[in-house]
């Protein structure tokens, strides 16, 4: 059948040659006719659209800043100027919602910018009012181009402009046959040489190919009919036969490679990463489906293009510069790029791009794994914000101010401001407003922007001041002085104004030391200038670091004298008004195992103010109610005071520790006197006098310590639940011979009487005090009396004189 095929010359090689290459001919000549028609259109439309481009350009910039100046014969001028441009059919300008607001022809005016475009696209219309960026339509059928430009105008708020849009018609002149006669003669000599090369090609054809398959053809033929391949001499040496003998191997291992390689397929398919191939023209010409998915792009939108399509542009040059230099070395390389998506999306990409060789050892592709890492990059940033900068006042926080002091030279001064009275700004309106109020401070100290400012957290600032400019601490101090100054003037929180004041305290590092020390010590002088009343500033004096140290030591060594029992009681006596004994004050002492006895001057301040005073109170609580039970035992019946801190009052737990005390060792209610200071009248009234009434309704006597030192009221006294004043001993130390001394304390005296109180004159030192006091009807404790002594010393003395007079 083949034999007969081949001399009916219809479907012989020879024939077929010459149809493909005469429908190659028109092919190609038809082709080269629309490339040149299609590459004269593409100028054209490229040089419309690049027109298109600049005048949007130039009009956005121009109806902005018309709009925001409010220059309506601008704008009037900038659409005549338009409307005249010869390829320019309309021009619009339009609101957010696409209602005609200005135009050329008036009547177009209140009208849908749809009624009047023709092929409005809505879609388009609201992206490009969202994004701000100027988009185009192209409309081929009418050749017209559709330009949406947005517009910013000045809104009601200020903060929040408003949004119009600006379209233009624009027509764009372009035919197939003015882009044919533009380019005849191009064309002709294209034809000319394209038939040349294929009458060379058809002859060359049929000498090197048709005549040897010719001749491979009719051997093939034979063979099938049972007889062996004979083929010409020497045909074996040519491609034709080298071409035989390797068909049979190359069929069988062109199987195992389709079966490999379908897997290869597969498993790159279904990968979650994006894989992307390239030709060493850049041309990618493989994409996977994670990659589709991850830049939203298609297929044949990706295939034949460069990977350079898929950038935003803010990519650092140097990130290429250095993927090249380890391709160009034949390494694989792996980096950051920021792309972009087919919706305008950004994201960034962790690719790994590895050179594929050809099996001369040739580059011929290279393979791009690409991995989208916004989310880990947006925590990273997130991560490194919050480890660097306060959440909310975007200030470098601490462990920036640690970073850059490590910068800096010896002489760096540092300004640690606190705001005073923060606590009661949050509980008076709220943390919200105290947010607002940290804001107001953070943006008032930005104005010295030749500083480095951060926020500690809290109400805590910090200024760096170098030591250039602030080379002595008496220019960081006038900086603080003027600090103090400014905010005597309010400042404006939340709609209203506000007067605050700082605490600040001043640090300079003379010499080299560490940075969380200079911190530290300016931290350390901001609290000597808030204990000082605050609204001042301190500088630091290495003894501030040592009482801190002190302090430090001794709330620390207390604790564990609470737990090794290192605390005594002593007793001070209280004599009645005829000076016999009615009862004592219990003192509490430390008895150090290494100081010896420390005083209370030093201990009690450093308990007051921690938790460790209720603690404190609790333990000589329990000892007074010890030593209570023990003298109703025996059937005495005096009084025993203990001191109770205004911090343990407030306490939620007093009251409950107070009936646990007297369930325990169930003496004598009355017995036991509460002393406590004035400062209570200050801070939780209201509170205090509810937990007092309490304690009094079981028997419990309260007495206030040092009357006439603090915040003493008449009013106050008589609303609160105490049976007892205690004149302090300033007032008692001048009687009877200071007559102003006198007076105050029989006004107390007469006061007292009147609220049915009684009184104990404390520091009664010599006998004319104690005749004083008698003949006042006063009961006396002081050192004429008796020193305070431990109870057991205390009772050897006074149980054996009950029947004596308290002075012997």
């Amino acid at each position: 059948m083949i034999a007969q095929l081949l001399k009916t010359n219809l479907y012989s090689i020879r024939v077929r040659l010459s149809l493909i290459l005469f429908a190659v001919f028109v092919l190609l000549a038809l082709i080269a006719v629309i490339a040149i028609i299609n590459e004269q259109q593409r100028q054209a439309l490229h040089s419309s659209e690049q027109e298109l481009r600049t005048i949007g350009s130039l009009s956005q910039a121009s109806f902005n800043r018309a709009l925001r100046l409010e220059m309506p014969e601008v704008m009037e001028e900038l659409k005549t100027e338009l409307q005249a441009h010869r390829r320019i059919q309309r021009v619009l300008r339009v609101s957010e919602q696409g209602q005609v607001l200005g135009a050329y022809n008036n009547r177009y005016l209140g009208q849908h910018a749809s009624t009047v475009i023709n092929h409005f696209n809505a879609e388009l219309f609201t992206s490009t009012a969202t994004s701000g960026l100027l988009a185009f339509q192209f409309i081929p059928g009418q050749q017209i181009f559709v330009l949406y430009l947005p517009l910013l105008a000045p809104g009601e708020d200020y903060s929040r402009p408003a949004r119009q849009m600006l379209l233009l018609e624009y027509r764009h002149e372009s035919s197939w046959l003015t882009a044919l006669l533009s380019r005849w003669q191009a064309l002709l000599i294209a034809l000319i040489i394209l038939s040349g090369t294929s009458a060379l090609l058809w002859r060359y054809l049929q000498r090197t190919l048709a005549d040897p398959v010719a001749q491979l053809v009719r051997a093939l033929a034979e063979v099938s009919t049972g007889k062996s391949l004979q083929l010409p001499p020497g045909e074996r040496r040519s491609e034709i036969g080298q071409l035989t003998q390797a068909i049979e191997s190359m069929v069988r291992q062109r199987q195992a490679d389709e079966a490999e390689l379908r897997k290869l397929s597969a498993a790159v398919e279904q990968s979650k990463d994006g894989i992307l191939i390239t030709n060493q023209q850049q041309q990618i010409v493989y994409v996977n489906a994670s990659l589709l998915e991850l830049t939203g792009y298609g297929r044949a939108e990706l295939i034949g293009q460069n990977p350079g399509m898929l950038g935003s542009g803010k990519t650092p040059d140097t990130v290429y510069q250095q993927m090249w230099q380890a391709l160009n070395q034949d390494q694989a390389w792996t980096g950051e790029f920021i792309n972009r998506r087919k919706d305008g999306s950004e994201y960034t990409e962790l690719q790994t791009i590895t050179p594929l060789k050809d099996r001369h050892g040739q580059i011929s592709h290279y393979l791009s794994i690409k991995r989208d890492i916004s989310e880990q990059k947006a925590a990273q940033l997130r991560l490194s914000f919050l480890a660097f900068y306060d959440v909310l006042t975007h200030l470098p926080n601490r462990m920036s101010l640690l970073e850059h002091l490590r910068q800096q030279d010896t002489g760096v001064s540092l300004v640690f401001l606190n705001i005073d009275r923060m606590k009661f700004i949050n509980d008076a309106r709220g943390f919200e407003y105290g947010n607002q109020v940290l804001l107001g401070m953070a943006k008032h100290l930005q104005r010295y922007k030749a500083l480095y400012l951060s926020h500690l957290g809290a109400d805590n600032f910090c200024l760096v001041l170098p030591p250039a400019a602030f080379p002595k601490l008496a220019d960081a101090e006038r900086l603080a002085g003027t600090l103090l100054a400014e905010l005597q003037n309010p400042l404006s929180i939340d709609g209203e104004l506000l007067v605050l004041s700082i605490s600040i305290g001043i640090s300079q590092a003379t010499e080299l030391i560490p940075p969380e020390q200079l911190i530290q010590q300016a931290d350390t002088a901001m609290h000597v200038a808030k204990n000082l009343g605050g609204n001042r500033y301190a500088c630091y004096r290495q003894t501030d670091s040592q009482s801190a140290l002190q302090a430090f030591q001794i709330e620390k060594a207390l604790r564990q004298a609470l737990e090794k029992d290192e605390l005594k009681l002593y007793l001070q006596s209280q004599c009645d008004q005829h000076g016999v004994l009615a009862g004592a004050e219990a003192l509490v002492r430390w008895q150090h195992p290494e100081q010896g006895l420390i005083s209370p001057a030093l201990f009690i301040p450093v308990a007051e103010r921690s938790d460790l005073i209720i603690a404190l109170d609790n333990w000589v609580l329990a000892k007074a109610g010890e030593l209570l039970a023990n003298w109703r035992s025996q059937g005495l019946s005096y009084t025993l005071s203990v001191n109770i801190s205004p911090r343990h009052v407030r306490h939620a737990s007093f009251v409950e520790d107070v009936k646990a005390v007297l369930a325990r060792y169930q003496f004598v209610p009355s017995a036991l006197v509460l002393e406590v200071t004035e400062g209570l009248l200050v801070d939780d009234l209201e509170g205090s006098i509810a937990k007092m009434l309490q304690l009094t309704a079981l028997g419990i006597t309260f007495a206030i310590d040092d009357f006439g030192t603090g915040y003493s009221s008449l009013s106050y006294i008589r609303n609160l639940p105490v049976q007892e004043l205690k004149i302090d001993q300033s007032f008692i130390k001048g009687i009877p011979n200071q007559q102003n001394d006198v007076v105050m304390v029989e006004t107390i005296i007469a006061v007292a009487r009147q609220l049915h109180l009684r009184v104990v004159a404390e520091g009664v030192e010599t006998a004319d005090q104690a005749v004083f006091c008698q003949q006042q009807g006063l009961w006396s404790q002081g050192y004429y009396i008796d020193k305070p002594l431990p109870i057991a010393d205390w009772q050897t003395r006074w149980l054996n004189l009950l029947s004596s007079p308290a002075r012997q």
